[in-house]
């Protein structure tokens, strides 16, 4: 995901990666339906993808110029700071129909449970 202007999808392809950025309105005026909810999908993914910077901008670490003999460690104290980005808890607060959904899935699980041990009770006997 990108915003306008990154022009790197030649660069993801030969990686196997696609590149998502929002289309552009050009000389048309307006966009059609379909592009209209595909850039509103993509905006509201988007508002994730930048909660998740801000989480690691807040380490404040690679604000100032990282010192020559720590040169070699950069991708280390990257992938510390985004590892301790996940574990403060998630970016947004889970809705009412999450928790909903949650639940059911849950209920589902314990059902598949319940089953299981009965058969295997069977299968003992």
């Amino acid at each position: 995901m990108a915003d306008k202007g990154f022009l790197i999808e030649d660069l993801l392809q030969k990686k196997g990666c696609s590149l998502v950025i929002p289309h552009f309105l050009a000389r048309k005026g307006q966009f059609s339906q379909k592009e209209m909810s595909e850039n509103e999908e993509i905006a509201r993914l988007r508002v994730h993808v930048e909660r998740a910077i801000r989480r690691f901008r807040e380490f404040h670490i690679f604000d100032s110029p990282i010192p020559l003999n720590l040169a070699g460690s950069v991708n280390q104290i990257w992938s510390v700071c985004c590892l301790l980005t996940n574990f403060q808890g998630p970016l947004i607060r889970p809705t009412e129909k999450d928790q909903d959904e949650e639940e059911k899935t849950d209920e589902k699980t314990d059902e598949n449970t319940d089953e299981n041990t009965d058969e295997k009770k069977v299968e003992d006997s």
